[in-house]
């Protein structure tokens, strides 16, 4: 058997997700707030109205109604996955060809390098500034000189909650010839869209979850913003059935209830500063300014905070394998007690 593996397969690191089970989950960006449980009687009754044994609404009609009244543009600019990831895997199978180049920035979200490397592309990563804002000027160079198939920005960008001006995406949109994929998977913290520009740029896809702000990471739900035409072309790709009528149904639900959400949000921004003020005073610990849900912390002792965490049951993610985040941990927002925990579990190591 492995001697019939993809070459491009067996060079590959797989996603690893941490599997241990924190008391206090601060590692995966995900929402403190379960709006679910605010929710049950109409998800009961959603479930009782559900035919499982058929096949789920391939087009998610309904959903797709209520995503374009959210983003305020029509069904037909919307196409919906199985979590971005999947809309990241059926944009790279639409334009990727063995050999051809992708153009990213670094650090940040690594599944765009492992779904280049497989389908064959070649991954260009150009390296952040040293406050880790993106360098444009480098990544629209390395575009043009290996004639790119596409660009991901990733804004705010994870892991480090770096923004890119929106007058900076559109210089990359003038500049280079590639298809330019803006990944706003944290929009909703952030507040600033290039949505509105799709139907400007045929070039142009903006991708969304429902993971984070709406805190439904479990039903793994995202979707894309782009032309009517560039999302024509993407159905081609995209597999049919892909998103349960579950899934299908719980987005359209929480849109419904959009109120919550923005509650949830304002509260995160809220605890987002908290938490940046109370780490800002203590030694040894570098702060970057975050328009996430997280924030990236760099020390020096970065070990001995991550040991001192794992002890008392606090979930962060750390980068050891990374050089070019070798001292960081990316802390995602909690509750006031999530956070209040994991402050004073970094203050009995640092002071």
């Amino acid at each position: 058997m492995k001697n019939l593996i993809k070459d491009s397969v067996r060079a590959i690191s797989p996603y690893s997700p941490s599997k241990n089970n924190y008391n206090v989950r601060l590692d995966a960006n995900e929402n403190p707030f379960d709006l679910v449980s605010e929710l049950q009687e109409e998800i009961a009754e959603i479930i009782r109205d559900m035919k499982m044994n058929r096949y789920p609404d391939t087009d998610c009609v309904r959903l797709k109604v209520d995503l374009s009244t959210y983003v305020g543009m029509k069904q037909e600019n919307i196409i919906c996955g199985n979590g971005s990831d999947e809309i990241i895997q059926v944009i790279i199978q639409t334009f990727v060809d063995k050999g051809d180049a992708v153009v990213t920035h670094i650090p940040t979200f690594s599944m765009y390098s492992i779904f280049t490397k497989i389908a064959g592309g070649r991954i260009i990563e150009i390296p952040s500034k040293e406050d880790f804002k993106i360098d444009v000027e480098k990544l629209i160079e390395a575009s043009n000189q290996n004639k790119a198939k596409l660009i991901f920005l990733c804004n705010p960008n994870n892991p480090t909650g770096a923004t890119i001006p929106y007058c900076d995406i559109i210089e990359v949109l003038k500049r280079t010839d590639a298809m330019v994929v803006v990944d706003e998977a944290y929009y909703e913290f952030f507040g600033e869209t290039i949505a509105s520009h799709v139907n400007e740029w045929d070039r142009l896809i903006v991708l969304r979850t429902l993971s984070k702000a709406f805190g439904l990471a479990d039903i793994r739900l995202g979707y894309g913003i782009a032309g009517a035409s560039t999302i024509e072309i993407l159905n081609r790709v995209l597999p049919p059935y892909n998103l349960s009528s579950f899934s299908q149904a719980m987005g359209s639900l929480a849109l419904r209830h959009i109120d919550k959400v923005l509650s949830y949000i304002k509260t995160i921004k809220a605890e987002r500063q908290y938490v940046l003020d109370k780490l800002q005073g203590m030694k040894k610990i570098n702060i970057y300014p975050s328009a996430g849900n997280f924030v990236l912390v760099m020390s020096e002792k970065l070990s001995e905070i991550s040991d001192f965490c794992d002890k008392e049951g606090i979930g962060i993610r750390v980068f050891r394998n990374d050089p070019i985040l070798k001292n960081a941990m990316r802390i995602t927002i909690g509750s006031r007690l999530e956070n209040e925990r994991m402050i004073e579990t970094i203050r009995k190591v640092v002071g």
